[in-house]
């Protein structure tokens, strides 16, 4: 009885454990060594197109129709099985050939000597893991197409690891000046790229955002690797989760460009400010300036007319003709730096002599040197010709001697030429003068600005002769010691063609 109930248990047992396997979702069959169908499944039979009616010991893995890889793939998978523990592991991609839908079979495999008395009996559980397939091939697709994304964007981007030592889990660039494929980097830290300082300050930012979750925002100047200088946005945050290691996500924003427009702006509105007050105080000077002369020249000329005595009117009318001179010379100074700034003076640039110049300049100026006071003109080189505009440069050692004779009271006015290098001349004028005092030297070169209020002038010379030089292509400075005297210089682009001179102007 006892012996009943047992085989009825058993029985029991072995109808649902065969019952279970020919229901289960996965692929199980058997064979023998040499591909002889033991075993197989309800899902199995359905993938290969078997019914319930076949009989399996006349069907042979190798050779099941209508699928030949069925050969290929039982070779592959009994070579996946370890002799030492009998089991094996096997991922067969397109296993079934007349169902596209089905990518990949993934499984595990034993060999068994149990069910045929000894023979050895190869099992094979498999499943379909087309899903899984399907979503890993989406997200590297996903994963491709972001990463060129970001390799592209015009941002650095940096993810570190926290937890493990701040280590890089992705960089497509940063500071845009570090080339390092991302597969080099990740695993490393700051310390395999950059120098011991530098990954030492990068250390201490990220451990501050580690601990206290606030994140850093700064902009900084930088050279890229050509040594160019560029503004950068640098921000660092991080980013918290319950089922992840805390990251760290750094992004540099190159803003160059936006730095430089904003830059470009201040300094224009700076300029238009300038200009504001430049205009506004040129116009109270040139009141002033031009009131003088016509105060004397309207009051003396009612004098003139008043007056009885010859001695008395021909002394008026000097002063008239004087103040007369001195509005015209104010009026076309200011004409003459206006229609330079406007660009409406038109400049003869050609090859000139610095020789013909200066002998030029002294004739017109020895006969103005005051009294006690020797023009000297140094070391005259015939050789030396510049590019410029003959006239101009007269204008502009005319205009710096003659402002020197307004100032030096004894000694010398010396001007002269040298080289400088192959491409520039420098033009020099020195005096033993008074000199200019250090707060007026910075602008001496602005309109109306003298250096003595007590000097007749109008304060435009210097700076038309400022003008002037940068139009040609040169520049223009002064060095003063008070009681000692001022030296100008000024330079112009040198050229190897020698004018031919066609008089001889110093006598």
């Amino acid at each position: 009885m006892n012996s009943a109930i047992g085989n009825t248990e058993e029985s029991t047992k072995m109808a649902l454990g065969n019952y279970a396997l020919d229901h289960a979702i996965e692929d199980i069959f058997a064979t023998k060594s040499d591909g002889t169908m033991v075993y197989a499944n309800g899902q199995f039979r359905l993938h290969h197109g078997l019914t319930k009616d076949d009989d399996l010991s006349k069907l042979n893995i190798k050779n099941l129709t209508p699928f030949p890889q069925t050969a290929e793939h039982w070779e592959y998978i009994l070579s996946q099985i370890d002799p030492a523990t009998g089991k094996g592991h096997f991922f067969l991609t397109e296993p079934i050939p007349g169902r596209p839908e089905v990518l990949a079979f993934e499984g595990e495999t034993y060999v068994e000597t149990e069910t045929l008395g000894g023979e050895a009996v190869y099992w094979a559980f498999g499943h379909d893991v087309s899903e899984r397939v399907r979503n890993e091939q989406d997200v590297k697709r996903y994963n491709q197409v972001l990463d060129k994304v970001m390799e592209n964007l015009p941002v650095g981007i940096v993810v570190k690891d926290v937890n493990h030592d701040f280590k890089f889990l992705y960089r497509n660039k940063e500071s845009f000046n570090r080339d390092v494929p991302l597969m080099e980097a990740v695993g490393r830290t700051d310390f395999d790229f950059h120098s011991f300082e530098v990954a030492t300050e990068k250390r201490k930012q990220d451990e501050e955002v580690a601990a206290s979750g606030k994140d850093l925002h700064w902009v900084v100047e930088e050279k890229d690797g050509h040594g160019n200088t560029i503004y950068l946005d640098k921000r660092k945050m991080c980013i918290l989760g319950d089922d992840f290691s805390p990251l760290l996500l750094s992004i540099e924003w190159d803003i160059t460009e936006i730095e430089k427009m904003k830059r470009s702006l201040a300094a224009a509105k700076e300029k238009a400010e300038t200009s504001d007050k430049l205009k506004s105080a040129f116009l109270a000077n040139m009141s002033h300036e031009i009131r003088t002369p016509l105060n004397a020249i309207v009051g003396f000329s009612q004098l003139i007319a008043e007056s009885t005595s010859a001695d008395e009117r021909l002394e008026y009318y000097h002063i008239v003709e004087s103040s007369s001179e001195h509005l015209l010379g104010l009026v076309n100074e200011i004409l003459d730096l206006s229609k330079i700034e406007a660009g409406m003076s038109k400049f003869d640039i050609r090859p000139i002599s610095l020789d013909e110049v200066c002998r030029k300049a002294y004739d017109m100026l020895c006969l103005r040197c005051p009294e006690g006071v020797q023009l000297v003109y140094e070391n005259p080189d015939p050789s030396i010709a510049v590019m410029g505009d003959l006239g101009r440069v007269t204008q502009v050692i005319s205009n710096i001697v003659g402002n020197a004779f307004k100032f030096t009271t004894s000694g010398s006015v010396t001007y002269g030429y040298k080289p400088l290098s192959d491409s520039m001349v420098e033009v020099c004028i020195r005096d033993t003068g008074q000199g200019i005092p250090p707060e007026k030297l910075g602008n001496i070169f602005d309109r109306f600005v003298k250096a003595n209020e007590n000097v007749q002038g109008t304060g435009l010379g210097l700076s038309i002769c400022k003008t002037i030089v940068e139009k040609l292509g040169g520049d223009i400075k002064v060095d003063s010691v008070v009681g000692q005297g001022t030296t100008f210089r000024f330079t112009l682009p040198r050229t190897m063609e020698i004018p031919v001179r066609t008089n001889d102007l110093f006598a």
